[in-house]
């Protein structure tokens, strides 16, 4: 008996002293099959804001929890965090060739550089499920991100293309939303006031989250050239008929082929099958979440829109349409 207890023990002292299984990487999409919702900790059952994956959906696959999982950690747009996890029973994974293939007949230009994923949000809609955020609290109608669209990231790919050369201790204060717990940016008072404005999330750290996470598998690996680069390709959104016409439509409902179609007339046809549309809901309405836009080439050397966009490959649109949110709506 005494010997048995004294293997009981062993056991569970071996038990609690080793680590826990560490995710596997995984590349892919996870096709949504039926609405469920996406963990920031499966443990835990946590999930900040509320996020729901949309069946018919397909979602960018950062890992997987085993070798034969029974969740997928994926990257949902417009989510903070925006990795979550998902149960396998909710849908499809595709393995990365199969993702790859382009969703519309279109011809496709030679793949030249590489790949990148902007990530733009409409502000307002963020707002309705985290109005206790700084920059929620802060925001008014008169604000640039009220009728402009905001800086979430510049994501080199493929989706497990993160937190290049970065320490155990930034690395978990990135993926458990503890970003102020990450070193501030080193960067110029110009490029410092322009992301004030262009990304409110800035006043939560959201800098610091996209810089260590995505920022540093940039060329260069420097948060300044990165930043002066994101917000150059912002710009050239906030600058098109793109912006022009979800500004002229803020209260009411538009579709992701009204986008697209936008996108067609600032960049060249062509470009709206390289856009995907992310949707929120906040009751009883659908609002306009985020805009992921497909690019590919040399950003560093000052790639502009047009040729990057329509170098990418085609996307699936993503949410139907929703409401171009108002700020305090």
């Amino acid at each position: 008996m005494h010997r048995f207890r004294r293997g009981l023990a062993v056991a569970l002292l071996m038990a609690i002293c080793l680590p826990a299984r560490a995710e596997v990487p995984a590349e892919g999409r996870f096709v949504a099959s039926k609405a469920c919702p996406a963990l920031q900790s499966i443990r835990k059952q946590t999930n900040p804001g509320d996020v729901t994956i949309e069946p018919g959906t397909a979602y960018a696959v950062i890992a997987k929890n085993q070798k034969t999982p029974t969740h997928y950690r994926i990257e949902v747009p417009g989510a903070e965090p925006s990795a979550r996890w998902v149960a396998a029973e909710c849908g499809t994974p595709e393995a990365a060739a199969a993702a790859a293939q382009p969703k519309s007949p279109a011809a496709q230009p030679a793949a030249r550089g590489p790949a990148y994923v902007l990530a733009i949000s409409w502000q307002p809609s963020f707002c309705e499920g985290n109005a206790r955020k700084r920059e929620c609290r802060s925001q008014t109608n008169r604000r640039f991100d009220a009728s402009n669209f905001t800086l979430h990231g510049l994501w080199p790919q493929p989706g497990t293309n993160i937190y290049c050369g970065v320490s155990r201790r930034d690395r978990l204060a990135s993926s458990e939303g503890d970003w102020e717990d990450i070193p501030p940016l080193r960067l110029s008072l110009r490029t410092q006031a322009a992301l004030e404005e262009a990304m409110p999330g800035q006043q939560s750290h959201l800098d610091r989250h996209e810089w260590i996470k995505h920022g540093t598998c940039y060329p260069g690996r420097d948060p300044e050239a990165y930043y002066r680069d994101s917000l150059r390709l912002l710009a050239e959104v906030n600058g098109s008929p793109v912006r022009q016409f979800m500004a002229a439509n803020i209260g009411r409902d538009v579709t992701v082929e009204q986008i697209r179609s936008r996108f067609d007339e600032a960049f060249g046809e062509g470009a709206g099958e390289r856009v995907r549309l992310a949707c929120r809901d906040d009751g009883g309405r659908r609002l306009v979440a985020e805009l992921t836009i497909g690019l590919r080439g040399d950003i560093p050397g000052g790639g502009q829109m047009r040729d990057l966009i329509l170098a990418s490959s085609p996307t699936d649109p993503g949410c139907p349409g929703g409401i171009v949110d108002a700020v305090g709506l």
